[in-house]
C-alpha cells in the first residue's frame, strides 16, 4: 500500500522540515511548501490525504488557502496550525471553511501523528 501523502505548508523552514522528517519516519510521504501559492500548486499536483498548514503565511491567510483548497477537494484532512491564541470567531470561521482540526504551536509531533491517524481512520482512508 502506498504511503499516505501529507502536505505541510508553513513559512518557518525549520518547523516544516522537522515536521516532515518525523512524519516520514511515521510512514507518511511528505511534500513541503513555504507559501500559499506553492502549497496550493502542490495540493493540486499530489492530492494529499492530509494538509497541515500555518494560518499566518506571508502571501495569504490560512483561511483564504483553506477556502481555495476546499474548492479543489473536500476529501483531504485539513489541520490548521497557529502560533497565537485564536478567538472563538476565528476558529468557527476556519471550521466553516473546511478545517478539521487546529493545533497551537508548539505542539508534540507524536501527538499530531496520532491525531492524523485517527482522523484518517474515521474518514476510511
Amino acid at each position: 500500500m502506498a504511503a499516505q501523502r501529507v502536505l505541510i505548508i508553513d513559512d518557518d523552514a525549520h518547523l516544516r522540515e522537522s515536521l516532515a522528517e518525523v512524519m516520514e519516519l511515521e510512514g507518511f510521504a511528505c511534500f513541503q511548501a513555504g507559501n500559499a501559492k506553492s502549497g496550493i500548486d502542490l495540493a493540486k499536483k499530489h492530492k494529499p490525504e492530509v494538509v497541515i498548514m500555518d494560518i499566518q503565511l506571508p502571501d495569504s491567510s490560512g483561511f483564504q488557502i483553506c477556502q481555495e483548497l476546499r474548492r479543489f477537494s473536500k476529501d483531504f484532512i485539513l489541520i490548521m496550525m497557529t502560533g497565537r491564541f485564536l478567538s472563538a470567531e476565528e476558529k468557527t470561521q476556519g471550521f466553516s471553511l473546511g478545517a478539521d482540526e487546529y493545533l497551537t504551536k508548539p505542539f508534540d509531533i507524536q501527538e499530531l501523528s496520532i491525531r492524523i491517524r485517527q482522523l484518517l481512520s474515521r474518514k476510511g482512508k
